[in-house]
């Protein structure tokens, strides 16, 4: 092995090992958990859906948003909840996880095309009727 590859190796496992162990990025860590070089190639929608930091109801109370992280529908506006349970977004619901298999979940809706074309749909959705989602008053 040349000393370039070495290095680029024991880069490369420092890196995963920071990713592994890093105290923020969770979300993100758990539907990829391997680092690379080469890019995910997730739309903007995607990349809201998967750090969770898109128009869910959860999201805007944490930030001072919304004064509730309760959906209109009466649940609680988690990413999950929009793709699994959410009558408002019935047309492209996907089958609902146990709490123990939610890792695989995301790490199988990132995967497959059909899956994140349903978590686009969702997303534009959410953003085009907002005020269907949010029990606030405007």
């Amino acid at each position: 092995m040349s000393s370039q590859e070495c290095t680029k190796s024991n880069g490369d496992y420092a890196w995963q090992k920071n990713w592994d162990e890093g105290k923020t990025g969770w979300k993100v860590h758990d539907t990829l958990p391997k680092i690379s070089l080469s890019p995910s190639n997730w739309s903007r929608a995607e990349v809201l859906y998967f750090t969770g930091r898109g128009p869910f109801q959860y999201f805007l109370k944490r930030f001072h948003l919304s004064h509730t992280s309760t959906c209109s529908c009466g649940e609680e506006g988690t990413p999950i909840h929009y793709a699994t349970d959410c009558i408002l977004t019935t047309s492209w619901h996907m089958t609902k996880p146990s709490a123990h298999l939610q890792k695989e979940w995301y790490r199988s809706v990132a995967s497959h095309q059909l899956s994140r074309n349903k978590i686009r749909s969702i997303i534009a959705h959410i953003t085009n009727y907002k005020d269907l989602f949010r029990p606030d008053p405007p």
